[in-house]
């Protein structure tokens, strides 16, 4: 018996001293981030906020099948769902994971990353981020995503939110459109080893 407490002493001495060696993580200045759309996402102030930008809107409006049928309500999206952001760091880095400060629901949210420039087979290139995929994103307290690889560029995905304050209401067939505007983050950090 007293060999089982030694041997459960010993176990539990290794297993702490290995994670003990792991190196911790330390945040990624913004400096060393650049980006093409939203600057207010890493320019490392939360109280500025980027928004995802928005090419579209919904058309709902009600569509007769057949002669004698009912009137079928319909859905229809013009232009597309899907917004998109790309943040790039100066040089390929190992990132640990990334911390979303969100400002607004984000729908669908996802992530992808590649390591390689610009090049013609580049957007082939992105590998998704398989944390938290296709989640839907609520409230202001920061999300963590594990990346856990290298990275140069960042590309963030997520789907448009209805605009209901801007509804344009149609003609008497009861036709509306519904503009689309983006998701806002306050601020996205990222985390890398020392």
């Amino acid at each position: 018996m007293r060999m089982f407490y030694v041997l459960l002493f010993l176990l539990f001495g290794v297993i702490g001293c290995a994670l003990l060696q792991e190196s911790p993580s330390v945040e990624i200045p913004a400096s060393r981030l650049s980006w093409a759309q939203n600057p207010e996402m890493v320019d490392g102030d939360l109280s500025t906020v980027g928004t995802f930008v928005a090419k579209g809107s919904i058309k709902k409006e009600f569509v007769v099948n057949l002669r004698y049928a009912p009137r079928q309500y319909q859905r229809r999206v013009i232009g597309s769902l899907k917004t998109e952001t790309l943040i790039k760091l100066d040089a390929p880095t190992y990132i640990k994971y990334i911390e979303v400060y969100p400002a607004s629901t984000i729908p669908n949210f996802a992530l992808d990353t590649t390591a390689e420039e610009k090049s013609p087979k580049w957007l082939l290139s992105f590998a998704a981020v398989e944390d938290k995929r296709t989640q839907r994103v609520e409230g202001t307290l920061p999300v963590r995503f594990q990346i856990e690889r290298e990275v140069l560029y960042l590309r963030l995905t997520a789907n448009a939110l209805e605009d209901l304050d801007n509804v344009a209401h149609g003609n008497e067939t009861g036709e509306l459109r519904i503009p689309l505007k983006g998701a806002s983050i306050r601020e996205i950090k990222f985390y890398g080893r020392q």
